[in-house]
């Protein structure tokens, strides 16, 4: 088996790894990641404010319409209750009367606004209590989801440890050294396999000398453009 050859499958190994890493680092985010869960709960508070304003709202259209209703009872009975005899006394208390009931019919108006008005807002807060009930149980199911893929994937990883150990300790130390400096150097691509005697990690065409000596199993070749080791298979 030749250096090379070890030394892209050590290449192979280290690219499923670096990826599974990314992928774990993404499940980590993605778990703790409760943005739709805060959004939701903000527009509850918000609904909730709404619902607690539309009810002091048509408490206080209650309490106006109650006291005008007292306050025409009040001149309803002293324009009947036989004390008041002088004509021009009366008359006043008529108007008097008559501008409350007005009145009253525009509180009236104003409390049928508000109890309108509580309603739309109850509407709006149960819906979104709802919406939050049902994005949280989506985000359990899908974090859950993601934590048996996470599960997974530590156990693949761990294998694929165990394979790199065993495959690390069959490459020469200094072919090592020069593997880990190109993987820092080359965004963990150390290895580069030989395409139609073309670099497949550059895409630069070999020269003859070069593709004849990455053929040779007892050597290790580097492509002359990127510098990455190269294994023909």
């Amino acid at each position: 088996m030749s250096q090379s050859f070890k030394l892209f499958r050590l290449q192979q190994i280290d690219t499923i790894l670096d990826k599974g890493q990314i992928r774990l680092d993404e499940i980590d985010r993605l778990i703790a990641d409760d943005l739709e869960i805060r959004l939701s709960q903000q527009r509850l508070e918000r609904t909730r404010r709404k619902r607690f304003e539309a009810e002091k709202n048509l408490r206080l259209a209650e309490e106006n319409v109650k006291s005008q209703r007292l306050k025409i009872e009040r001149s309803q009975s002293t324009l009947y209750g036989g004390k008041v005899v002088n004509p021009k006394e009366l008359q006043d208390l008529q108007q008097e009367s008559e501008a409350l009931k007005r009145y009253l019919e525009t509180l009236e108006d104003h409390q049928l606004v508000a109890m309108l008005e509580l309603d739309e807002a109850e509407s709006q807060f149960r819906e979104a209590e709802s919406n939050l009930a049902d994005i949280e149980n989506q985000v359990a199911a899908q974090r859950k989801i993601l934590a048996t893929e996470k599960s997974e994937l530590i156990h693949d990883l761990q294998r694929q440890e165990s394979e790199r150990d065993a495959t690390a300790s069959n490459i020469d130390i200094y072919d090592m050294r020069s593997y880990d400096t190109l993987r820092k150097q080359k965004n963990g691509i150390a290895v580069a396999r030989v395409v139609e005697k073309t670099c497949a990690a550059c895409g630069s065409t070999l020269t003859a000398s070069t593709f004849s000596s990455a053929q040779v199993p007892t050597k290790i070749t580097r492509c002359n453009s990127c510098g990455r080791i190269l294994y023909v298979g």
